[in-house]
């Protein structure tokens, strides 16, 4: 399903690896330090996670429903003529243009840009930054030995000379059927539920979004 991903040798995602590291529910207290640098460990933070998953692949994530608590239908994502649209119920939301610059917007929430400006990989290619209403925050690929391979939880950190907080983490299912997004409610509060959701599906997509 998750063939020829573009960013296997440079540390993204690999999906010939089968196995797992997501076992058990996540505590965004966790004191694991990020792979991001020299930066500190977590601060231990209570926090409300809520759970969204990425479902009935026709095949893939391009074609897929979201749904939430109570498995309520939050989006619907379609793809066709090379352009993924996302739609919650009743609207159009946001679109990605699949081209040779593939681009991105969403409806009051991103203006139409580049997927590489949208989320920009690091010089080192270990991350890929976001800019949302005015802050900065990283998408990081953390494994169990420091190299990213399938099963790799993507986690999403405030960026800054602060200890970072984790905001998000994207996980593939050990069955390959799904894609688990799980987000805190200060991502809520800080205006990052849409963003996480089409970095979900770009970061997942296996496409060069470069």
């Amino acid at each position: 399903m998750f063939v020829n991903n573009p960013y296997a040798q440079a540390g993204w995602y690999n999906p010939q690896n089968p196995h797992s590291i997501n076992q058990g529910p996540w505590r965004p207290n966790s004191s694991d330090p990020p792979t991001f640098g020299a930066l500190p460990p977590l601060n231990d933070k209570p926090a409300s996670v809520l759970t969204f998953e990425f479902t009935s692949f026709n095949p893939n994530v391009f074609n897929c429903i979201v749904t939430g608590p109570k498995n309520r239908k939050f989006f619907e994502v379609r793809t066709a003529g090379g352009t993924t649209v996302v739609s919650k119920p009743g609207e159009e939301f946001a679109f990605i243009q699949w081209n040779q610059h593939p681009t991105v917007e969403a409806r009051g929430v991103l203006a139409r840009q580049l997927t590489k400006d949208f989320l920009k990989l690091s010089e080192d290619q270990t991350y890929r930054s976001m800019l949302i209403s005015g802050k900065l925050y990283a998408w990081i690929p953390r494994g169990s030995s420091g190299i990213y391979v399938c099963g790799i939880i993507v986690s999403l950190y405030s960026y800054g000379p602060n200890p970072p907080e984790q905001f998000a983490r994207i996980s593939l299912a050990q069955d390959n059927n799904k894609i688990i997004l799980e987000i805190t409610s200060e991502a809520f509060q800080a205006g990052l539920f849409e963003p996480c959701i089409i970095s979900t599906i770009l970061l997942f997509s296996a496409r060069n979004i470069d």
